[in-house]
């Protein structure tokens, strides 16, 4: 039912655009623009665009190497349930919404969260954010900054001498203001690893159980997971996000150990076998 993607610096711009349906001549055959006007936002209001306030959120962060395979946003897409009440679609995406929020850091790091029913198949939503965790800036640079603020006009070795640290230490410093100063640190390995994609589906669907959305929240793999894709559907999603070019080696990897073990599934029930135990 939801997918996570990660996103390099080369390939934000055209992600952005895609969601916000800003491409004016998309390689996605599947977009209906007759129905595009069906789509809607819940993108936090802001004076900028999400692009402009990425920027803007990363520059608030502390980013180890700043390199060409950084990954500088996340992203979930969110396929409204096939078991949701057609009254509840709108309170679903609200509520998966709020849930992404509060477990990915707040408002403050959500870049864009658009839905899209202009495509085949069910509606579903794009949640891009930025993935954050905390972080411990350097003790240093901390005493100078906090320390030349209240004493501006003391010279470095004078400083180095109050703080006890040498003189080009301070000096390395003596510029940083406390805006320099990072609490949190970029990074989606850490954001995004085992524990939160486990937890994640089951997280979800005791979230929505709590608000009162009825429908059946699952990664879409097994019957004994609730599952309710077929191997078609699985390699329809495959070749969807191929076509995208985003960063989703993982996600491949896991529609075609899936789609094996479906296509296994299906041939043992043809032949009358138990299959009720098949995991992955």
């Amino acid at each position: 039912m939801a997918a996570n993607m990660k996103f390099k610096e080369k390939e934000i711009v055209n992600q952005l655009r895609h969601v916000t349906r800003e491409i004016k001549y998309p390689k996605n055959i599947d977009i209906d623009k007759s129905r595009t006007h069906l789509n809607y936002s819940l993108t936090p209001k802001r004076d900028m665009t999400p692009f402009e306030y990425l920027k803007h959120r990363l520059s608030k962060v502390h980013i180890n190497q700043r390199r060409d395979d950084t990954n500088l946003m996340s992203g979930w897409i969110i396929t409204k349930p096939k078991d949701l009440y057609e009254n509840q679609e709108e309170d679903f995406f609200k509520a998966c919404y709020e849930f992404l929020k509060s477990r990915y850091g707040g408002e403050e790091n959500v870049i864009s969260v658009e839905i899209h029913k202009d495509e085949s198949g069910e509606p579903h939503m794009h949640f891009c954010f930025v993935p954050v965790t905390e972080y411990t800036e350097n003790e240093n640079l901390v005493k100078v900054v906090k320390y030349l603020k209240k004493n501006p006009n003391k010279n470095n070795t004078q400083a180095g001498k109050e703080l006890g640290i040498d003189r080009k230490t301070v000096r390395r410093y003596r510029n940083c203001t406390e805006d320099d100063i990072k609490t949190e640190r970029l990074s989606a390995k850490a954001v995004i690893n085992k524990e939160d994609l486990k937890t994640f589906h089951p997280d979800l669907q005791k979230y929505l159980s709590k608000k009162g959305i009825d429908c059946t929240v699952n990664s879409g793999i097994t019957k004994k997971q609730g599952g309710n894709i077929t191997v078609a559907e699985l390699k329809m999603q495959r070749n969807y996000l191929k076509e995208h070019g985003t960063n989703i080696d993982e996600i491949l990897e896991h529609i075609d150990r899936a789609t094996k073990v479906l296509e296994k599934k299906s041939y043992d029930e043809e032949l009358g076998m138990n299959t009720d135990n098949i995991e992955f």
